[in-house]
């Protein structure tokens, strides 16, 4: 999955709980400010070994890092966000994204990729806040999706899309929300957490995790009130789980997002995903589940030598 950048004091990120939204109207998105990011692939001042990492972060068909393959079209694209000029904490806000070729043609064809067109990862850029949206695509091509922000502060978001004919791609784009930000909040490397009747355990290897290396991350549910397994799950966009990890840093970029499905494990009351962590440094991640019609997404860190 692929990449972005921003330009403005507000540019692209989204909250709310999983699930879909309605487009909203044309007029809601005047008196909107534009901003623009070119895809990762072409973007500038990423470091060098950026597009490396990405053609390289596929140990399986069910860990994904947008990016450009080997053998794969490498067309530019740039996602382009339609934003209020100011936005405040709570309140819903009109977004639009635009997915553009090299020559600034409006790109209107995709491939549906686990159920949607368009998957909108939005994060906080201190990682408290983690929202997963699907806009819908109304008749001029732009995808359109109400959102409300929790807290002021500066947010990200990664749109992870794949045009017809083309690579899979991530853009990341970035907004600003007037108010203070939420207190900074401790890391901890807690190994369960418990949503609703769930408890959510996450296992790793033994082992320290290094940069580079792939790597089984393994989650555990169970019942809380039974304390038996969880075999109840539902599909959640074509699959058991879907985990997303954002590195830490002031700024996310393409670069540290991943996005990785379960393996096929039949029979099996854990799901294992395998992925890599590209540098080291501290991950957050999300493993989202469907249970009985509610999405979860349980949050963990992890420290990557």
């Amino acid at each position: 999955m692929n990449r972005l950048v921003i330009a403005v004091a507000i540019a692209s990120s989204l909250l709310v709980i999983p699930g879909c939204y309605s487009p909203t109207s044309e007029a809601s998105l005047k008196e909107s400010v534009e901003v623009e990011g070119m895809d990762s692939n072409h973007a500038e001042g990423m470091g060098e070994g950026h597009d490396q990492h990405h053609q390289q972060h596929h140990p399986d068909s069910h860990s994904e890092h947008s990016g450009d393959g080997p053998g794969e079209p490498q067309n530019a694209t740039q996602a382009k966000l339609t934003v209020p000029s100011a936005i405040a904490a709570n309140q819903p806000v009109a977004l639009g994204i635009e997915i553009q070729d090299s020559t600034g043609n409006t790109v209107s064809e995709f491939d549906i990729v686990h159920e949607k067109k368009l998957h909108l990862i939005v994060v906080s850029d201190d990682l408290q806040f983690f929202s997963h949206l699907h806009p819908t695509q109304n008749q001029a091509g732009q995808f359109q999706v109400e959102n409300t922000f929790p807290s002021g502060g500066n947010y990200t978001l990664f749109a992870d899309y794949k045009p017809t004919g083309d690579a899979q791609r991530v853009s990341a784009l970035k907004t600003t929300v007037a108010g203070n930000p939420p207190p900074p909040a401790e890391m901890t490397l807690t190994r369960s957490q418990t949503l609703g009747n769930t408890k959510v355990g996450l296992m790793l290897p033994p082992e320290k995790i290094s940069a580079g290396e792939p790597i089984t991350l393994a989650f555990d549910l169970e019942d809380t009130k039974t304390q038996t397994p969880v075999t109840d799950l539902q599909p959640y966009l074509g699959e058991l789980g879907h985990l997303v990890i954002v590195k830490q840093s002031d700024s996310p970029t393409e670069a540290d997002y991943i996005h990785a499905h379960p393996m096929p494990n039949p029979g099996s009351e854990t799901l294992e995903f395998m992925t890599q962590f590209p540098q080291p440094g501290n991950y957050k991640m999300w493993g989202e589940f469907n249970r009985n019609g509610e999405i979860i997404a349980a949050e963990f860190w992890v420290t990557v030598q």
